[in-house]
């Protein structure tokens, strides 16, 4: 739908409302800003009740562009991580860097028993000798996330059969403990400086085993290793420990070509302000190429189809254009370029992506009547108005091309 704008000052500022809209949320006066909301359920494997909070894109519920569905973060720690990464999700996928995703944070009951995968008491940073005597419940853990806790966000959400997994610390070593046990559960997992030097290095060690046999793995996995020389007296059992598994993880390309993975080390960041970066550069790399090149827009818009046709590839799923996003760049392209003839080339991409959107064809039909092109606007805001009978835009039109056409 054409929003005329008339001088630079105004573009601006329609930019920052129309491409970053969490910027509107901060400046609506007396209204709640809400991030999520917080559900309760009991999970017979676990036998206990979980806690676990939902971050819903900008789009979920906009009624304006036409409904899709999204990849899905489960988000480990998520009592302590929920607002952080929700945050950072927002930010990227405003700026088009990655796509729009739903957010799963579980909280926790008891993270030793659920995120180590062997018993195991002796912690060999600990003066002390602490111990842990619930551990070892990790697969207990994955069988309620794959029996119970995903079928019920697939079951009530719009989600794509695309998962991510991120954990810190400890939380990172059930990432990894995932990905050997079951890699087809997680496409991507973010390992956030993972305690992989748990039991021995257990992790490491069936990794030597696992991947010099597996074929075909088909996963997108970023660990990051803090500087524990921040911290610790010895980081080397910590850091070892993490970079041959990641040196493991590298070399299964060989037997593995789609497998893909990084390692980045942060010397500025300890154990926990590393999280921070990790989300971050963790979803840059997990989303690598996905944001379109404005040139190709501007210039050559029906190369964007190719764009996310190879971001599709890469990923193993369908990721269509954003529909907000096309929508804007035509907008611009139409009113403040007069690039007409290539705002309909944009709009076009939203008609055939989105063919239940009323809002692609009403957007396209705008672009028709500034191009004169009387027959192809009253075509598509009459196919608007089908979509929704409530669209005043296409009826205001289509009543004043028909005056005309009747003259």
């Amino acid at each position: 739908m054409r929003r005329k704008i008339t001088d630079i000052k105004n573009v601006f500022v329609f930019l920052l409302l129309v491409l970053f809209p969490h910027l509107v949320l901060a400046q609506q006066q007396g209204s709640q800003i809400n991030i999520g909301e917080r559900f309760s359920f009991h999970s017979n494997t676990l036998k206990e009740d979980r806690v676990y909070q939902i971050y819903l894109p900008p789009t979920y519920d906009n009624k304006f562009f036409a409904s899709k569905a999204y990849p899905v973060l489960y988000l480990l720690d998520g009592n302590t991580h929920f607002h952080t990464i929700s945050g950072i999700v927002r930010s990227m996928s405003n700026n088009t860097q990655i796509p729009e995703l739903i957010i799963v944070a579980i909280s926790n009951t008891n993270r030793i028993r659920d995120f180590t995968p062997t018993h195991f008491e002796k912690d060999p940073n600990s003066k002390d000798q602490m111990t842990f005597p619930s551990s070892g419940g990790a697969d207990n853990f994955l069988k309620f996330l794959q029996t119970e806790l995903m079928p019920h966000i697939e079951a009530n959400y719009r989600t794509l059969p695309y998962r991510i997994l991120v954990g810190h610390s400890m939380g990172g070593v059930l990432a990894t403990h995932t990905l050997l046990s079951n890699p087809s559960m997680f496409q991507a997992i973010i390992a956030i400086d993972p305690s992989l030097w748990w039991d021995n290095q257990i992790l490491v060690k069936r990794a030597k085993s696992i991947f010099s046999q597996s074929k075909g793995l088909n996963n997108r996995i970023f660990i990051s290793l803090a500087n524990h020389s921040l911290i610790l007296d010895d980081p080397k059992p910590w850091e070892d420990a993490v970079k041959t598994f990641a040196g493991l993880v590298e070399t299964s390309t060989n037997t593995s070509p789609k497998l893909q993975s990084k390692l980045q080390y942060f010397e500025a960041e300890d154990h926990n302000s590393v999280t921070l970066v990790s989300f971050y550069y963790g979803l840059s790399f997990i989303f690598e190429g996905y944001k379109p090149p404005l040139t190709l827009l501007l210039k050559q818009p029906s190369e964007i189809a190719t764009h996310f046709k190879n971001v599709s590839e890469k990923l193993g799923i369908e990721i269509l254009p954003p529909e907000e996003f096309i929508n804007t760049m035509g907008i611009i392209l139409l009113n403040q370029m007069q690039k007409t003839d290539t705002a309909i080339e944009v709009f076009k991409l939203n008609v055939s992506n989105y063919p239940k959107s009323f809002n692609a064809y009403d957007s396209l039909a705008d672009a028709y009547m500034v191009k004169g092109d009387t027959t192809s606007a009253v075509k598509n805001y009459e196919k608007s108005l089908e979509l929704n009978p409530e669209n005043q835009n296409a009826k205001e039109q289509l009543q004043k091309l028909k005056k005309d056409i009747a003259k």
